[in-house]
């Protein structure tokens, strides 16, 4: 697929203006122009705001890719920048499916790698809005490897699936899915665990579990029966 001119800036400060945004690219650019900046916004109580992310296009395929590997991680606004080379089919596919899917307040995050916890989540989450709850459903001490992440709005429901789409944590690529309007927690742990991928996608499947993982569920099962019967 070919790169286009143009970066996808993400994680950007809800405050952070074209502008600004501009300025802050030109003063580290070592090479290259800018040849347009767009914050991308949307209607809120009548007026325009960021969405938290925007496109920067560049005169070159060059410039772009110097600028992507050399401003990755700068901080604007308080902001650490994530960002990312544009595909144009791509970028606008995963667009369409933000701006169709505002269902729901809730996101479900599968192939949480065992490391993570529940602080490494909300620290990752947490700077696109509000987390007015953030569950990760354990089993024999261990989690899962899903969770379910509820924000105070839909806009920053939307701003996270959009922003954290190619994400990575503990070397694992994260699945957000935005859950459908109404769903209960219960509702979303039954669908959730029924729907996780085969091992031939990479994802966790607690349905097809290795054999050592099935004999230590075993154990630990047979422990909590031997300590209630002790007791």
């Amino acid at each position: 697929m070919l790169q286009s001119r143009s970066l996808f800036v993400k994680n950007l400060n809800f405050k952070t203006s074209d502008e600004s945004l501009r300025k802050h690219f030109t003063e580290h650019m070592k090479e290259g122009r800018i040849s347009s900046v767009k914050v991308k916004k949307h209607l809120k109580n009548g007026k325009n705001v960021s969405m938290g992310f925007g496109f920067i296009e560049f005169d070159s395929v060059e410039t772009a890719t110097n600028v992507c590997r050399d401003l990755q991680g700068t901080v604007l606004d308080g902001h650490a920048l994530i960002l990312q080379l544009c595909h144009a089919k791509k970028d606008e596919k995963v667009l369409a499916n933000v701006e169709k899917d505002k269902s729901s307040t809730k996101l479900i995050v599968r192939n949480v790698a065992f490391e993570a916890t529940e602080k490494d989540l909300r620290q990752l989450f947490s700077p696109f809005g509000q987390i007015k709850s953030l569950r990760l459903p354990m089993k024999f001490g261990n989690h899962r490897g899903f969770a379910f992440v509820e924000y105070v709005t839909k806009q920053e429901a939307r701003n996270a699936l959009q922003s954290l789409s190619s994400s990575h944590l503990y070397g694992r690529h994260l699945v957000l899915e935005r859950a459908k309007e109404g769903e209960s927690l219960e509702e979303l742990r039954a669908r959730t665990a029924a729907q996780f991928t085969d091992e031939k996608t990479g994802f966790q499947n607690p349905t097809k579990l290795s054999k050592k993982r099935k004999h230590m569920d075993i154990l630990d099962e047979g422990k909590i029966k031997f300590e209630r019967i002790a007791y």
